[in-house]
């Protein structure tokens, strides 16, 4: 044995320890020589060969009653009633040589009665690299289970040595070689070989309820971890359904204690972000074994609501909402939506978690939510559209029928990006929904009104300006008012009214721009040279003959530089220009304030939606040009506002459009059965001539009514939401007159500064426990959680993780909920959490905490002292 660890021994022993007097038995007599080279300050070292122990006594006693002292022997302990000095020795230290002993020493370890334990372990001290590992883990009071935990976690390379972290580095382990629920971890096999298994298994009898067999406590059998991950994640299970059905009667740990240590051991393995995607494999593992498919079809919905344990759950969660949302009545509905909430908020769709698994929950999520909010609308609007005028129906669809709309298009982006058959069924009960109830309900009233008012030869509304009036009664004005300012417009190709209404949200969510969103009335035929042109200034529209290019004061406006052409022309007095989104998405800061020096007025011309949707190839695509207008618009004008010296942006369109994601047949069809001689122009929803005949099937116009032109050009527009033809592409279409295509959005885009930025600032709403004292009485329990205030543009919601602590530790399960109700009414922003307590030692004069966090931030909000005083210490379900 070298100097170096008897020193260190001896080091131990005194100063670590500290004991004054330290007694040293050699029985050989080895270590005689080696006394001089000992360094220990302020020590005395005593070579008790041939000294008189009485005298010694007597001496450390009486004349050196302060001295540290070793007591060396050469030679063996003698018996207690030879011992001369048994009396000094009861109440000082002793120190042992050999090798149990040193790696005794070395782990600093205070209970003597572990030599003999550690002798039963030798197999294990014989690695360097294993008692290494130990040292690190080891406390000095360790009783014999604890030390042979602490030898599982480094067997494990483990941090700690408690029983949940034992098990995910286990289920790490056995994931990593892919044992499955048949085979043994290899760090499982050496702690069976050392001799360490019963101490585990008495560990997770006591933790977490495992009924462990004599053998498995004897180490007669090895522990067999695919069953104990089978009890763990069924009682999970069971636990989250309030039962133990017959099939999980042999598997389940039935006791209160152990389910809720269970529940909130298994909440500690999913939130862990480096141990979950174990638990993911696992779970699959063990819901094989089990064919839980099998087991939870006929389980109801809301049962079913709070189970995190397997993914199986999660995809029947799915198909059972596919199934229940478009018969379901109004309060169902909002049932499901609590239900969706919940599952966001919980495990295989956490937004805290990226994996492609979660992405895809999400998706589909949001796929389930936005037909909620379709069918919601139309339990609102049971019985149809029975507006008493065009005027009426305008502004109902300006209010609130344009959630159809936004509904229909939500769920056609998440069902697409899904790409699953899981959503099959619904995809038709949406289609059914949006194209024959919501439309169809639409067009009836909307070709009733427009016929019984022949509204197109009256083509203005009240209080609603016409489209050909833009640059009169929006950008003038505004240009009079703010002599000295810039004005951007942009103008986005097919960009829809309910588009820009979640432009508008997104914006507002800012701090420093306001957005407030009008409409105008859309010339028609809705279709962007006529549409383009009638958003320039101009004292005259007219249509070049035999041509469907629209002129502005007899001169072209086709593309980009014939439009700056007609728009500088205009206004002599004002610099003027027009770009492409394109070119303004290129400049730098400083290229982009050197391009628009000294201009005044600047058009923008964007084109995201009707490059796509227009072109049969793509047309598929619209609904996600939608997303991607509405992000690309929200860049480019902040962009705009903010490096390009501009106050205000116009965000505005030639028209709107229709469009379904399935495929039309012959009914979707007016068919021509003769095209007009002296048509010029004959698209899917109009046709453009002269001296066109009349024709019942189709409304006919004239555009010197709907677009204030000064020729006689005249169109025919199919009624309802029909096509002439199917001929490149049908989906997508624009040019007709119903409200998806003639709500023309101006959305007006304010930098804010100084106070008003002060007075936009966002912050997240506030959470409280509505109770100031808290009593926990079962291991298991809910707690109510309010919302103080309503989320709005100014208030964001907030999710919350949640969880009892003692100290910095959590003593329960933890679970994440997202408070983000819109309601006034105080008790629809009421939430309720179960929480699991982890283990049995409680007592009612401790002080734990009920503890809110902001799950994204991690930032502590709030917190309520707890009493737990638990009734009783274990119970059955």
């Amino acid at each position: 044995m070298q100097l170096s660890q008897l020193q260190q021994g001896l080091q131990q022993t005194f100063f670590s320890d500290g004991h004054r007097l330290v007694f040293w038995y050699d029985a050989h007599g080895h270590f005689a020589d080696a006394l001089d080279d000992l360094a220990l300050d302020g020590v005395q070292i005593l070579n008790m060969a041939g000294q008189s122990t009485f005298g010694v006594k007597l001496r450390l006693e009486l004349e050196e009653p302060q001295t540290p002292t070793l007591l060396y022997f050469p030679c063996a302990e003698p018996a207690p009633e030879d011992d001369w000095l048994l009396d000094i020795k009861l109440y000082s230290g002793r120190f042992y040589a050999d090798q149990l002993s040193m790696i005794f020493n070395e782990l600093g370890l205070s209970r003597h009665m572990l030599r003999e334990h550690l002798a039963r372990r030798q197999g294990f001290l014989g690695s360097r690299k294993r008692i290494e590992a130990l040292k690190r883990l080891v406390t000095p009071e360790m009783d014999d289970d604890e030390l042979d935990l602490a030898m599982c976690a480094a067997l494990l390379g483990a941090s700690a040595c408690d029983i949940a972290t034992l098990l995910f580095h286990l289920g790490d382990e056995a994931v990593s070689d892919d044992v499955g629920v048949e085979g043994t971890p290899a760090s499982l096999e050496e702690m069976t070989k050392y001799g360490l298994v019963p101490s585990l298994v008495r560990a997770l009898r006591q933790e977490v309820g495992y009924p462990a067999t004599q053998a498995e406590l004897d180490g007669e059998t090895p522990l067999h971890f695919g069953q104990l991950m089978l009890r763990l994640l069924i009682t999970g299970y069971c636990e989250s359904i309030s039962e133990i059905p017959d099939w999980a009667q042999g598997q389940a740990i039935a006791s209160v204690n152990a389910r809720a240590t269970s529940r909130a051991l298994l909440s500690r393995w999913r939130d862990s972000s480096r141990f979950y995607p174990a638990f993911d494999v696992i779970s699959g593992w063990v819901a094989q074994a089990l064919r839980i498919e099998d087991k939870i079809r006929d389980v109801p919905l809301e049962r079913l609501a709070n189970v995190a344990t397997f993914e199986a759950v999660e995809k029947q969660i799915i198909v059972d909402l596919c199934q229940a949302i478009p018969e379901a009545d109004g309060r169902d509905l909002e049932m499901f939506r609590g239900i969706i909430a919940s599952r966001l908020d919980g495990y295989w769709a956490s937004r805290h978690k990226n994996d492609e698994r979660r992405v895809r929950f999400r998706q589909l999520y949001a796929a389930l939510s936005a037909a909620i909010d379709l069918f919601a609308l139309r339990q609102q609007h049971r019985d149809g559209f029975h507006y008493p005028g065009i005027e009426a129906l305008y502004q109902a669809y300006c209010k609130e029928l344009y959630r159809f709309d936004t509904a229909y298009r939500h769920y056609v982006v998440a069902s697409d990006s899904t790409s699953v058959e899981l959503l099959k069924k619904l995809d038709e009960a949406v289609e059914r929904c949006y194209d024959e109830w919501f439309l169809g309900h639409l067009t009836r009233n909307w070709s009733e009104r427009m016929d019984a008012e022949d509204r197109l030869r009256n083509w203005r509304l009240p209080h609603v300006p016409n489209q050909q009036h833009f640059f009169r009664d929006v950008v003038k004005p505004h240009l009079d008012a703010h002599r000295s300012a810039r004005l951007v417009v942009i103008i986005s190709d097919a960009f829809r009214y309910e588009a820009a209404e979640e432009l508008r949200e997104r914006i507002n969510a800012k701090r420093y721009c306001e957005a407030t969103l009008k409409n105008q009335l859309g010339a028609v035929p809705s279709y962007t040279s006529l549409g383009m042109a009638a958003l320039l200034p101009h004292r005259e529209l007219s249509y070049q003959p035999g041509s469907d290019t629209v002129l502005v004061d007899g001169k072209s406006s086709q593309g980009t530089e014939n439009r700056g052409q007609r728009l500088a022309a205009a206004v002599r007095d004002r610099a003027a220009m027009a770009v492409t989104a394109e070119e303004v998405r290129g400049w730098s800061r400083e290229q982009g304030r050197e391009a628009i020096k000294g201009m005044q007025l600047v058009y923008v011309y964007h084109n995201v939606v009707d490059a796509r949707g227009d072109t049969a190839s793509t047309e598929s695509e619209t609904f996600s040009a939608v997303e991607d207008a509405i992000e690309d618009l929200d860049t480019l004008t902040r962009k705009i506002l903010m490096h390009l010296n501009t106050s205000t942006v116009l965000i505005t369109a030639d028209h709107g459009f229709l469009f379904q994601r399935s495929k039309l047949d012959a009914t979707d069809r007016t068919a021509l059965d003769e095209k007009p001689a002296t048509a010029f122009k004959s698209k899917k929803r109009y046709v453009l001539g002269t001296t066109l005949p009349e024709n019942p099937s189709v409304w006919h116009g004239h555009t010197r009514d709907t677009a204030g032109t000064s020729c006689d050009t005249e169109f025919w527009i199919p009624k309802g939401a029909h096509r002439f033809h199917f001929v490149g592409g049908a989906r997508f279409v624009h040019g007709g007159v119903l409200p998806q295509e003639i709500v023309v959005p101006v959305l007006t885009v304010k930098q804010l500064r100084g106070e008003r930025v002060e007075e936009r600032t966002l912050r997240k709403v506030s959470v409280i426990s509505p109770k100031a004292s808290l009593k926990m009485v079962n291991n298991i329990q809910r707690f109510e959680l309010l919302q103080t205030e309503a989320v709005s543009e100014r208030l964001k919601p907030i999710t919350l993780a949640v969880a009892i602590f003692e100290g910095s530790e959590s003593v329960s399960s933890e679970e994440t909920v997202t408070f983000d109700s819109a309601s006034e009414k105080m008790n629809e922003r009421m939430k309720s959490i179960q929480l699991s307590l982890s283990g049995t030692d409680f007592d009612r004069k401790r002080d734990y905490f009920l503890v809110l966090r902001d799950k994204d931030l991690g930032t502590e909000l709030e917190r309520y002292r707890v009493v737990i005083d638990l009734a009783f210490t274990d119970d059955f379900f």
